[in-house]
């Protein structure tokens, strides 16, 4: 395994089942945290992660810097990772981006770095943070992809989809309609199943109808109290993605819109362990507390 110092930036939920299995199976891992909050901090202390001084000394340090960041942050990240790397004149850098971002944000990084002399990977992970080595997948593209196929000694899956600097993102863009679409029609259906006094009725018929597709999607919708805002701006890239290719997105700006909903309860619950805390029936009795869906609460968040 070439890769044997492993950065990862941040130590999020992802971040940190990524570092887990990482280290367990010996590669060290390394992150700069010293701007990210406390719960950031000791999460990447019980993941085993040692915190380097500075990003220059992060990008001297590691063969692999891995960026798993919320969609908005990608860009960012990648830039001020250019600026490290350029600084102690780092050459052969490896940086795969593995977040949720639209195939133009995927360009956009890829120039940046390169001007670095940093080499571009683009990707994403496909899958539930918490079973990396258990059925989730991580997808890659770009010239230097199969280089991340090394990740494979560590227990993760790795497919390579192609050499296009941007091939990963929009796969990525493309599947998380489908994820975050569940999600989000499970739960304005279930609201309003909870309102009508048939939740419990209406989820045995999905059940009975279709087995074990709630079940698969509860996981998710526990995360929601998380990760929805997260969530949410996936489907602007989405629709900016299809915008870009002349196509309009009509599905995703209504999921947009639930999953931003979510977000505005204000309900998250950061863990120093990665994990999700509740199950469904707790997460919708929460949801349904909070006023979710309420022509209040979407009178209050559009006047924000």
């Amino acid at each position: 395994m070439a890769f044997v110092k492993i950065g990862i930036m941040s130590i999020g939920e992802m971040g940190y089942h990524w570092a887990k299995l990482l280290t367990a199976r010996g590669a060290e891992v390394l992150t700069y945290d010293r701007d990210r909050s406390p719960v950031t901090q000791k999460r990447a202390e019980n993941a085993g992660v040692r915190s380097t001084g500075s990003l220059s000394e992060l990008c001297s340090s590691a063969d692999l810097i891995v960026s798993i960041v919320v969609p908005s942050a990608a860009t960012k990240i990648a830039a001020e990772i250019a600026k490290a790397a350029a600084e102690v004149n780092r050459k052969n850098l490896i940086y795969f981006d593995a977040n949720a971002i639209s195939p133009m944000t995927a360009e956009t990084i890829s120039g940046v770095l390169n001007e670095s002399a940093v080499e571009f990977v683009d990707g994403c992970i496909i899958g539930s943070a918490s079973k990396m080595d258990k059925g989730s997948v991580v997808y890659a593209s770009g010239p230097e992809a199969t280089r991340i196929s090394e990740l494979g000694g560590y227990g993760l899956s790795v497919q390579v989809l192609g050499t296009g600097t941007s091939q990963a993102s929009a796969f990525k863009v493309v599947y998380a309609g489908l994820t975050k679409g569940l999600q989000g029609l499970f739960v304005e259906l279930l609201m309003g199943a909870k309102r009508f006094g048939l939740l419990d009725e209406i989820i045995k018929r999905y059940d009975e109808s279709f087995p074990g597709l709630l079940e698969k999607v509860s996981s998710s919708i526990v995360g929601l109290r998380i990760h929805a805002g997260r969530r949410a701006e996936e489907m602007d890239e989405l629709q900016r993605t299809y915008a870009h290719y002349g196509m309009q997105a009509l599905m995703a700006p209504a999921i947009q819109k639930i999953l931003g909903s979510i977000a505005d309860l204000d309900i998250r619950e950061s863990s120093e362990k990665g994990a999700r805390e509740g199950d469904l029936m707790k997460t919708l009795e929460l949801f349904y507390q909070e006023g979710l869906l309420s022509d209040a609460r979407l009178a209050s968040s559009a006047g924000k």
